[in-house]
């Protein structure tokens, strides 16, 4: 999105002597631009509600709106309210395809409205957005709306650049999400630009987080900097994510939460508007360099790499809260959002295959309906915060020569919660959201799945080489830090609740989640199901 740098305005104002004032004032700012090859175009008046409507919904852009909050409903009708007004305002504030950088509410009935709301709409609306009490001072009116103008030229002069990402193929930048980088950009000083790159884009399912329809269905993330003015350079790398404006709060809200415990994360910007959002934070780690992922210490180059990160990622979980004693009902421990239907219908697309492939029945359906219902009393270990989100995509590495240095970053919903469910997100993640070989992804499962060994065992039960080596020693290493938070059982109940999500999710398409390869996930919820069967039923023996 690359609006023009001539001004363009509306004026919605059903009364003669103002738009006259107004249309004075337009044509005095654009005598005075001379010598650049743009001045500031006459603006578009709208008399009624119903006009500013039909302008609104056009493709005409608009730098600039003016905003009277009387207005008849159609023209040469009586003069309303202010609610048409302030219908108005928030279709400014939502109008998507063209954003407006600057708008002005400029009416004599202002003390008509919610005055808190309406300056706080109109502030965190817009990139540049007032109120004024409608008078006869028309200096001060110019005043306001030349600044009004200088700050849309501010905004439109700001460059977003997104390079190219090569044979990955991301979503489009809408327009909306260019305006909040925008907006990110001019809340900082000194800033002209922003140089960006995909880092992750993934597609929501069709319910966000607060129970709400997605307007915005992706959450994107690219990493980049801030371009200085003055040439002096770009500011030091950071990850911008975008995401649905419905999930905006708790996202900000667990940022800083985060950013108090752990010295890496560091909230640079936010930027809301009502269907889509902006987080911008400090890039994890000391080099400038652009971060590697995770899936770069599972290529079998270096013994020992793998489980130097994981227990790196392990002390960072560990740094976000207190270990409290609790207890709870089994069934209070699953995710609350499970739907037994979707995920049965998923297992049963591929529950034929992976029986034939384990050569023996197995049923995790059955042990999910059972913990369903289960009443029975758990005593656990809960973590004040845990970071509510720890995929493989939400760990950032520093390559080093003393090693590779991992960040956990990108929170998600950040509360009390078991703890050790983190280790075991990640643990999943690592096998369903990279690539890997079926015959390498069964044989890593015959290793930590069983029949042995289990959670509580420390070795590698047979020689493996390469990826398959790394993945396990990575995962052991995660249940060997886990291992004094809570007992076994509690932990491979985590791994397959996870995993019961993933399978769920399968139902959404592949946008909907962030699996590689869909049977291998019916596979592992069919493993860790019976692996978790063989540890609750040695912990009640004992």
């Amino acid at each position: 999105m690359s609006y023009p740098l001539a001004i363009q305005a509306l004026v919605i104002e059903d009364e003669e002597g103002p738009k006259e004032a107004y249309k004075g004032i337009f044509e005095t700012i654009s005598e005075e631009v001379t010598g650049l090859p743009f001045s500031p175009v006459l603006p578009s008046f709208a008399f009624s509600y119903d006009e500013a409507v039909a302008c609104l919904e056009s493709s005409k852009i608009f730098h600039v709106v003016v905003l009277d909050l009387r207005l008849p409903e159609k023209p040469r009708m009586p003069t309303a309210e202010v609610e048409l007004g302030i219908k108005l305002l928030y279709r400014c504030i939502e109008r998507d395809r063209f954003p407006i950088p600057s708008l002005l509410v400029i009416s004599g009935h202002i003390g008509s409205t919610e005055q808190a709301r309406l300056q706080d709409a109109v502030h965190q609306g817009f990139h540049y957005g007032r109120t004024l009490v409608k008078g006869a001072d028309l200096g001060l009116l110019e005043a306001e709306i030349r600044q009004a103008c200088n700050e849309a030229l501010r905004y439109c002069s700001v460059g977003v650049h997104v390079r190219d990402a090569g044979q990955d193929q991301f979503p489009t930048i809408s327009p909306r999400d260019e305006d909040l980088l925008r907006r990110s950009a001019l809340q900082q000083t000194g800033i002209v630009g922003l140089d960006l790159t995909w880092w992750s884009a993934n597609r929501l399912v069709a319910i966000s987080k607060s129970g709400s329809d997605h307007v915005n269905p992706w959450t994107k993330v690219l990493m980049g900097r801030y371009l200085l003015d003055g040439g002096r350079g770009p500011s030091r790398p950071k990850f911008f994510k975008l995401m649905d404006g419905s999930d905006a709060k708790s996202v900000i809200d667990s940022a800083r939460y985060v950013e108090q415990k752990l010295t890496h994360i560091k909230l640079a910007s936010h930027v809301t508007a009502k269907n889509c959002a902006l987080i911008v934070t400090e890039k994890v780690g000391a080099q400038d360099a652009r971060p590697s992922s995770l899936e770069v210490i599972f290529n079998g180059s270096e013994p020992g790499r793998a489980r130097a990160v994981a227990l790196q990622i392990a002390e960072q979980v560990m740094q976000l809260g207190d270990l409290l004693p609790e207890s709870k009902p089994l069934k209070a421990l699953l995710w609350p959002g499970h739907d037994i239907g979707l995920v049965t219908e998923q297992w049963n697309r591929f529950a034929a295959q992976v029986r034939e492939q384990l050569n023996y029945d197995v049923d995790p359906i059955s042990l999910f309906s059972e913990l369903l219902s289960s009443e029975e009393k758990q005593r656990i270990t809960e973590r004040s915060i845990v970071h509510g989100d720890l995929h493989i995509r939400n760990v950032a590495l520093d390559l080093e020569p003393d090693g590779a240095h991992a960040y956990i970053f990108d929170a998600g919903v950040v509360k009390r919660n078991v703890a050790g469910r983190d280790i075991a997100v990640i643990e999943a993640s690592v096998l369903l959201h990279q690539r890997i070989e079926h015959d390498i992804f069964v044989q890593i499962c015959s290793i930590l799945y069983g029949p042995a060994p289990s959670a509580t065992d420390e070795g590698v039960a047979e020689p493996v080489v390469g990826i398959a080596r790394d993945i396990v020693e990575f995962i052991q290493a995660l249940r060997e830090a886990a291992k004094p938070w809570n007992d076994p059982q509690i932990y491979a109940l985590m791994v397959f609740d996870f995993v019961l999500i993933q399978v769920g999710g399968l139902a959404f398409g592949s946008y909907g989640n962030k699996i590689v390869d869909q049977q291998s996930a019916a596979y592992l919820l069919a493993v860790v199901g019976e692996w978790y069967r063989r540890i609750r039923s040695a912990t009640q023996s004992n």
